[in-house]
């Protein structure tokens, strides 16, 4: 599992990304492609958000 600052980091490199794709007019599938990973990683965040708070409950 990645470390939650190392997923961060890729959140905010896409988010950016996407930004441009959007702003420079590139295709839809572009777009819909960067927002797919977006959404992966931010699904990978909260994954191990959760995974931390139980560890921190179940001490």
């Amino acid at each position: 599992m990645k470390k939650m600052l190392e997923i961060r980091k890729e959140i905010e490199m896409a988010r950016r990304e996407l930004d441009v794709v959007v702003s420079t007019g590139v295709s839809t599938e572009e777009c819909y492609k960067v927002s797919l990973r977006l959404d992966h990683l931010i699904e990978d965040y909260m994954q191990c958000t959760q995974d931390k708070f139980h560890m921190v409950q179940y001490r």
